[in-house]
């Protein structure tokens, strides 16, 4: 949401007139509406939004006002105090999607770039630690912590039977990704845990920027690529005064630590291998996994038939979309041009047929009641000319990397060129080259995001988390304009269009 649709939200659901609010905050109702209505962009001055939602906090009276706003804003609880509840208004108004759209995009500049076993791991007994042989042992501060996860990681690397690891963290990643030695180690002994078979289910904290969120996404790629870890989610915000860490091997150790605000500067790491006390930390992590969601869903070529099957269930939603691939979208192929293409690169696969045609008819569909945006680079004639152009998502679909021959890449063109003519709510914007490539992502508003990864080896990405949605859809709306949506500038995209088809066919 925007600032103006969050504050419309706020003055309907308080049932507050654009005067009363101008009042409390001693503004013009007429500004009130304007920026009710986008005409005006959110106050660079933020204490005219710090006495908007002092004033609305106030307003919060009835049980269906305060459990919409619980659900909208994801609240665990209806703050009691006012002083509060304004804060979290505060939070959520000044929400800056631009900064956000540009977080992710320096997300997606690394994640092409990212590999399974890009580093040279050693044996499990070059990593072993001194076998300390207590119930509990107790480390301090940030080294402290350090100390605590190598112990923790070098002992379940030693055993002989695999199992599956918890981790949650919500204190701070500094101690993780700030050491440049220490991560290395850190990502060496979590790869050879893997390679040993383990498994590794953890819950992500959502409440973190979404800078640090992304980051640590990028930073457990290669481990994810893998296909031993399942990450999660806790739906609801958390106070965030009170933080946590469990690292779990049910079988062998446990690392907890605890701490308020800074305090995991000093805090106590405490080690535990007592078999009781293990047990307890890992049914309370199992207790909390109960109340979180999947944050996203990976697939490798391994899993390309699930993958299939989430995106029927992706694009099942009814709602307007963006996309941006590395050349032209699948969805808008003809299925005469599929099937010539994947004949021609000897792939014999009847259900790519008959999956593409049922998402065909999706996409026309969506089409009578939503906007489809397209977002093109249209790549250099020449390279089209030399057969270098990829036909999207092939990488990912586990066919191997499939180019356009020119007269393919031009009967697709004319498709969509067809498509604008016949279709209002289908646009295409055209963005300059170079755009950063090798990904694609394709957004559902509100409803959920595929990042996928086109470089080798190939790796795509499900979301569905309100945050994450909401900063992938932010990212490619930067990238539109809103007069794209405009008939005279649809005329001129076709047009545009059409002398690039010219220049490729000479017709």
């Amino acid at each position: 949401m925007t600032f103006d649709q969050k504050l419309d939200f706020l003055l309907n659901i308080t049932k507050t007139s654009n005067s009363a609010l101008a009042h409390s905050i001693r503004l013009d109702a007429s500004y009130i509406s304007r920026l009710r209505n986008g005409r005006r962009k959110m106050p660079k001055d933020r204490q005219i939004v710090h006495g908007m939602a002092n004033y609305l906090a106030h307003r919060f009276t009835e049980e269906y006002q305060k459990k919409t706003l619980i659900d909208t804003l994801k609240l665990m609880i209806f703050p009691d105090d006012s002083d509060l509840l304004a804060k979290e208004l505060i939070h959520w108004l000044l929400y800056n999607g631009l900064e956000n759209s540009l977080q992710v995009g320096e997300f997606l500049r690394e994640f092409p770039d990212i590999h399974v076993g890009q580093m040279e791991y050693r044996s499990s007994e070059e990593y072993r630690l001194p076998f300390l042989d207590k119930d509990i042992s107790v480390y301090y501060g940030i080294k402290g912590k350090q100390q605590a996860a190598e112990y923790f990681l070098s002992e379940v690397a030693a055993q002989k039977t695999p199992q599956t690891l918890l981790l949650f963290s919500d204190e701070g990643t500094g101690w993780m990704i700030e050491d440049a030695v220490f991560m290395r180690r850190w990502a060496e002994l979590m790869q050879l845990v893997l390679a040993k078979g383990n498994k590794i289910k953890i819950i992500h904290t959502i409440s973190r920027d979404l800078d640090e969120m992304l980051n640590a996404i990028n930073h457990w790629m290669p481990l994810y690529m893998s296909g031993s870890i399942e990450p999660y989610f806790y739906p609801k915000k958390r106070d965030g005064i009170f933080k946590r860490t469990l690292f779990i091997a049910p079988e062998t150790a446990a690392v907890i630590s605890n701490s308020v605000g800074n305090q995991e500067l000093v805090a106590a790491n405490v080690l535990y291998r007592h078999r009781d006390a293990v047990k307890s930390f890992a049914d309370e992590f199992l207790q909390y996994l109960n109340l979180c969601r999947p944050l996203m869903r990976i697939f490798t070529e391994r899993e390309k038939e699930q993958f299939y099957v989430a995106m029927a269930e992706f694009e099942r939603h009814q709602a307007d979309s963006l996309v941006k691939t590395e050349s032209l979208s699948s969805l808008t192929m003809q299925e005469s041009l599929l099937a010539e293409i994947l004949s021609r690169a000897d792939i014999k696969n009847s259900n790519l047929i008959f999956m593409h045609r049922n998402r065909y008819k999706g996409f026309l569909k969506l089409l009578q009641s939503n906007r489809f945006t397209e977002i093109i680079s249209l790549p250099d004639i020449e390279d089209v000319k030399n057969g270098v152009v990829k036909v999207p998502m092939s990488d990912i679909i586990g066919v191997g990397a499939v180019y356009y021959t020119p007269r393919e890449f031009a009967t697709h063109l004319k498709q969509i060129l067809v498509l604008l003519d016949s279709y209002e709510n289908y646009y295409v914007h055209l963005v300059e080259r170079p755009l950063i490539e090798h990904y694609f992502v394709y957004v559902r508003e509100e409803c959920g995001v595929i990042v996928a990864k086109t470089s080798q080896p190939p790796v795509v990405l499900v979301m569905s988390e309100g945050n994450m949605v909401g900063a992938f859809w932010d990212f490619l709306k930067n990238l539109v304009e809103e007069k794209a949506y405009g008939a005279k500038n649809k005329e001129k995209t076709m047009e545009v269009l059409r002398n690039y088809l010219t220049r490729l066919t000479g017709e």
